[in-house]
C-alpha cells in the first residue's frame, strides 16, 4: 500500500528533518487504525495532526482513516490505443490538497508498481470550480499526468507533454477525473512523433484524503 506523502516548504533545514519523520510515521499509523473504529481512532489521529503543525507551522486536515477498507480506484484509461485498467485493479488512491495544489496518486499492481500520479496548480484552487489545468509543449500551465511502472531493474516514467485534466467531481467519498493528452519517455522530450495519446477517466472511491492549511470541505464540489 503506497500513500502519498505531503510534500511541504520548510526552509528552516532542521524543521524539515523533523517533520519529515513525523510524516513517514503517517501510512504506518493509519494501517494501525484501520481497524479500530473508535474514540481512540481519532484521538490518534488529532494527536498527529497536532504533531505535524507544532513542527511545519501549517494546519492539517488528515484523513478519515475509518473508511480505509472502502479504498479503490478505477481506472479507464487507454494509452495508444489499449486499456490500462488490468494494471490497476483494485488501486488504492490519496489525494494531498491545498490552496496553490493538488496531488493525486493511484497505486495498483501486486506490489505496488505501477502509479499514476496526477497533478494540479493555480493560484486559488479553493475558489476553482471545476478545478482543471493543462500541459502545452512540455509547459505546465496548471497541470501534469504521468504514469510510472517500477521493476527490478528501475523505474519507467512516461511523462505528459500535452495534457489536459478536470476534476469533475471532488467528494470525500469519490473523485472523478477526467484526462486526455499524450505522454512519453524523458528522452523524447523533443521527440513529439514518439508520444502516445492518453485518455479516460480516474476515479477514487474513499481515497485517503488530507487537507494542508485548510479543511477538506473547502475543496468539496
Amino acid at each position: 500500500m503506497v500513500l502519498t506523502l505531503l510534500i511541504l516548504r520548510v526552509t528552516n533545514r532542521t524543521k524539515f528533518k523533523k517533520m519529515k519523520k513525523i510524516l513517514l510515521t503517517i501510512p504506518t499509523l493509519l494501517l494501525l487504525l484501520v481497524g479500530c473504529k473508535d474514540a481512540s481512532n481519532k484521538a490518534a489521529t488529532s494527536a498527529l495532526e497536532k504533531s505535524i503543525e507544532a513542527v511545519s507551522g501549517k494546519k492539517i486536515d488528515m484523513a478519515d482513516v475509518d473508511n480505509v477498507e472502502k479504498n479503490k480506484s478505477e481506472v479507464n484509461l487507454v494509452l495508444d490505443g489499449e486499456s490500462i485498467h488490468k494494471n490497476f485493479k483494485n488501486a488504492f488512491g490519496s489525494i494531498n490538497a491545498s490552496k496553490e495544489t493538488i496531488a493525486i496518486t493511484i497505486t495498483g499492481g501486486e506490489n505496488g508498481q505501477d502509479n499514476i500520479l496526477i497533478g494540479f496548480t493555480g493560484k486559488d484552487l479553493i475558489g476553482e470550480r471545476p478545478i482543471k489545468g493543462k500541459m502545452v509543449k512540455g509547459e505546465n500551465d496548471g497541470f501534469t499526468f504521468s504514469i510510472m511502472k517500477v521493476a527490478d531493474n528501475g523505474m519507467d516514467a512516461q511523462l505528459s507533454y500535452e495534457a489536459e485534466g478536470e476534476i469533475v467531481s471532488l467528494q470525500k467519498d469519490k473523485i472523478v477525473i477526467r484526462v486526455k493528452g499524450k505522454i512519453g519517455s524523458s528522452l523524447d522530450s523533443e521527440k513529439p512523433e514518439n508520444w502516445k495519446p492518453f485518455e479516460g477517466t480516474v476515479t477514487l472511491n474513499y481515497p485517503v484524503f488530507q487537507a494542508l492549511d485548510s479543511s477538506k470541505e473547502d475543496f468539496l464540489y
